[in-house]
């Protein structure tokens, strides 16, 4: 039941919880209007989120989310929910190339755009030729600016890697490492333009921008914040309700149609849901009355897998004392050290797979099998005595974790507001000048609720 308080104000219904959905709820909240978010899960947080192992009963992340100093929109919510202070923030970043061999990326005391300059030219991952061309890729990133970055939209990173002769150990062991892990897209698919974003915007813009931040507790436990902030503003957030679809008078959207059969009705609706469930959310005359929901179907999605593994502890030596690790010369891209967990008696690394094409459809069995290897194989280099056992593994498949920016994207990604006036659109997917990033997912909220309430 609506209270007295929240029928007196304009009413906006939020479908779904995951970042994009919070950050729309939570400013339109904020600036006096009853909202209302649903979302079908049981929590908060959508693909940025945890969840509990059956085998372990223990709350996982389905795959480690990282945000950089340059993710404004992301931290702006963090402060905004009252868990700034949960993120453990990296300025010292740790490359592992030949066996044994770590190599560590820190800024000094240069002003940006060099301050990483001597980090990365004191590399011994990469020779005195690969230095030199990545050195050039960089000063040609640098003179791009952002109009030279808006003219590569329709070509390829590795067509971009090609035409400024970049040779294959620089592409594999850096250009293609950043990428991959930034976009979750390989060079070969991924638009120049956003790749360049990612070196103009993290490595280059500031001395903080590329420092890396970590949340120090499951996902969930952020996004469960924005349930009582949300509440405490009058609003209301429905969980474990599912969106069957919008009813549709042909110009407005009336409600939204509920798995229970109810219709959940309101002045506004934001729509916050991925892009292909939105397409089957919207009945066809909804869609042919919207340019916005029109192209949908043809925006391409990428897989992330990320592999949970328990190391027991031979003789005291841990597997990795590091507090993650990029590999270079991998299919596992990276390692975190997720600390010491005592009901299991081990170790707990979680590895990550970006852009896994390949390996997406794998056994997980064989998937676990490979992550295990590597790690061995880069960590237990050359150590004496026995190397830590696996004791428990699980691996977490998202094929369809983010949208693909492949070349042309732009034309597809729709704007906040459209044809039907009153249903605006919110999601990493959508028209925000960012790649699929937990940045660009709070970035279009925001956008969605100044739409809404035609502020800025």
């Amino acid at each position: 039941m609506i209270s007295q308080s929240q029928s007196d104000r304009s009413s906006v219904v939020v479908v779904g919880g995951g970042l994009a959905g919070i950050a729309a709820a939570v400013r339109l909240a904020d600036r006096g209007l009853a909202v209302t978010l649903i979302e079908t899960r049981k929590r908060l947080g959508g693909r940025a989120t945890s969840f509990v192992d059956p085998a372990t009963g223990q709350v996982l992340d389905n795959c480690q989310h990282v945000l950089m100093g340059c993710c404004t929109g992301l931290l702006d919510l963090y402060d905004r929910l009252g868990v700034a202070d949960q993120i453990r923030w990296y300025r010292r970043l740790y490359f592992a190339g030949k066996p044994g061999v770590i190599d560590q990326l820190e800024a000094d005391d240069l002003p940006a755009p060099l301050h990483l300059t001597q980090a990365l030219m004191g590399f011994r991952l990469f020779s005195l030729v690969e230095k030199a061309a990545i050195a050039r890729g960089m000063l040609a990133i640098m003179r791009l600016g952002t109009i030279g970055r808006d003219k590569l939209s329709d070509t390829t990173f590795a067509q971009w890697l090609s035409d400024h002769h970049q040779p294959q150990g620089a592409v594999d062991k850096f250009w293609s490492v950043i990428v991959i892990s930034a976009l979750n897209e390989l060079p070969e698919r991924v638009s120049a333009a956003y790749a360049v974003q990612v070196f103009q915007e993290g490595f280059l813009a500031s001395e903080q921008a590329y420092v890396m931040g970590l949340a120090s507790v499951p996902l969930v436990r952020l996004y469960d914040a924005a349930g009582r902030v949300i509440e405490d503003a009058g609003g209301r957030v429905l969980l474990s309700t599912g969106a069957e679809g919008f009813a549709f008078d042909g110009q407005r959207v009336t409600g939204v149609r509920l798995a229970n059969g109810n219709v959940l009705g309101a002045d506004q609706f934001v729509s916050a849901v991925p892009h292909d469930r939105l397409i089957k959310l919207c009945p066809e005359p909804m869609r042919q009355a919207d340019a916005r929901l029109q192209p949908l179907e043809q925006i391409e999605t990428s897989p992330i897998i990320g592999i949970h593994m328990w190391f027991d502890s031979p003789q005291g030596q841990p597997l990795m004392t590091l507090p993650h690790l990029v590999l270079t010369q991998s299919p596992l891209q990276w390692v975190f050290n997720k600390g010491y967990d005592d009901q299991l008696g081990g170790q707990h690394l979680h590895g990550v797979i970006s852009a896994a094409h390949d390996l997406v459809n794998a056994p997980a069995d064989q998937i676990l099998e490979m992550a295990v290897g590597e790690v061995y194989k880069t960590l237990w280099h050359r150590r004496a005595g026995s190397a830590p056992r696996l004791v428990h593994g699980r691996v977490i498949k998202e094929k369809r974790a983010t949208f693909s920016a492949v070349p042309g994207i732009d034309r597809l990604r729709p704007g906040a507001a459209g044809r039907i006036v009153n249903l605006y659109l919110a999601g990493d997917w959508c028209d925000t000048g960012w790649p699929a990033t937990m940045e660009g997912a709070v970035r279009s909220g925001y956008t969605a609720a100044a739409a809404v309430t035609g502020g800025g």
